[in-house]
């Protein structure tokens, strides 16, 4: 019994590595409301600009809204990872760009309805699991900072302290 469940263990974490490196191109915007624009690729191409990352339509494969309750995130699959990747390292630079930079001509009632624009890895529903608990622990000031880069999750628990690689839920227990 105790090998099927280390096998079991294991193919869920082939299965959740493979997931992830098909995700490998992809990004999600998040904090743009649907009122505020016609075409997703219009989104990202004018996020781009914000961070002042060369992009181009033929850059991006597709993007598209993704179904979710509420503000709907734009999801966005790039034709290779190294323009994925720069413009994600750039994302650091949107909390000085305000929706009203982005879309000059929105109404009132839609920059109301805008919230803080942020760039998300397009993560499998398990690292989103472990992302969303490290989060709640650094709320409560367990841990100092969250991030993933190419799907890997880091953790800092100090602003001296070296970031730790976190591969599983359990390994948030033992920080």
């Amino acid at each position: 019994m105790d090998e099927q469940q280390e096998e079991i263990a294991e193919l869920y974490d082939l299965q959740d590595h493979l997931e992830l490196y098909t995700r490998k191109n992809s990004m999600e915007i998040h904090g743009i409301p649907e009122e505020a624009y016609e075409k997703t690729e219009g989104v990202v191409l004018k996020v781009a600009s914000a961070l002042d990352v060369p992009l181009t339509p033929q850059d991006i494969e597709i993007s598209h809204k993704l179904r979710r309750k509420g503000a709907k995130p734009i999801i966005v699959k790039f034709m290779s990872h190294k323009i994925k990747t720069k413009l994600y390292k750039a994302s650091t630079k949107l909390k000085n760009v305000n929706f009203s930079d982005l879309f000059p001509s929105s109404t009132a009632a839609t920059r109301v309805a805008s919230g803080k624009i942020y760039l998300f890895e397009n993560l499998t529903s398990y690292r989103r699991k472990i992302v969303n608990r490290a989060n709640e622990m650094r709320n409560d000031g367990l841990i100092l900072s969250v991030w993933t880069m190419d799907g890997k999750i880091f953790i800092k628990t100090s602003p001296e302290g070296r970031p730790t690689k976190i591969n599983e839920l359990e390994d948030l227990n033992y920080l």
